[in-house]
């Protein structure tokens, strides 16, 4: 196995047991057992527990940013319903360590810097899809309502009964009311693009 696959495997059994077991249960020992290789080659690859979390964090961060990229063929609304729908089942599935991943709270520090970097991202497509001029208040109220999408989604699997429907609907008009505008009327992003 290569060395690039082997790290990605590590990785893949080490998220699963970061989720099932939390930061401080997960085990190095069982984690190498897991993989099928000794201690010290994970040890190798990653010199602590929290190298390796942050690179089990890296990799979740890269598969959400991927599964909430904007479809050029999609609408705005589309998008949206899209990208929250698969923010809202990542949410979901984390457990343990990986949910460090949407906690703004973290003491992991890798956290904050990639929270960071994805509600970037996210701005910068939400600023595409949405029509919005690129200015400080667009901005706040992006950021804003990203802060408010990751307190819905926490609060809908926490300690509510709403349905996934109904939490992105919710999402979607608070947007809206954001940024003072209706997505309903929006091109999908390709018709936008070859009609400039």
């Amino acid at each position: 196995m290569s060395p690039a696959d082997r790290s990605e495997q590590i990785v893949r059994v080490a998220a699963e047991h970061f989720a099932q077991d939390g930061i401080a249960g997960a085990s190095m020992r069982a984690i190498a057992t897991d993989v099928g290789v000794t201690r010290a080659l994970v040890y190798h690859y990653f010199p602590g527990k929290e190298a390796l979390l942050n690179a089990v964090l890296r990799r979740e961060s890269g598969l959400l940013l991927e599964a909430t990229r904007p479809d050029p063929a999609l609408s705005a609304r589309a998008n949206l319903r899209r990208a929250l729908g698969a923010y809202l089942e990542f949410f979901e599935a984390s457990r343990g360590g990986v949910r460090e991943l949407y906690s703004p709270a973290s003491t992991v520090p890798a956290v904050s810097e990639l929270a960071e970097a994805n509600h970037e991202v996210h701005v910068r497509w939400l600023l595409g899809y949405t029509e919005a001029q690129d200015s400080p208040r667009a901005r706040l109220a992006l950021g804003g309502w990203l802060a408010f999408v990751e307190y819905a989604a926490r609060q809908s699997l926490d300690g509510g009964n709403v349905a996934r429907a109904d939490v992105i609907d919710l999402c979607i008009s608070t947007l809206e009311g954001a940024l003072g505008t209706s997505l309903t009327d929006l091109k999908p992003i390709n018709q936008k693009e070859s009609s400039e």
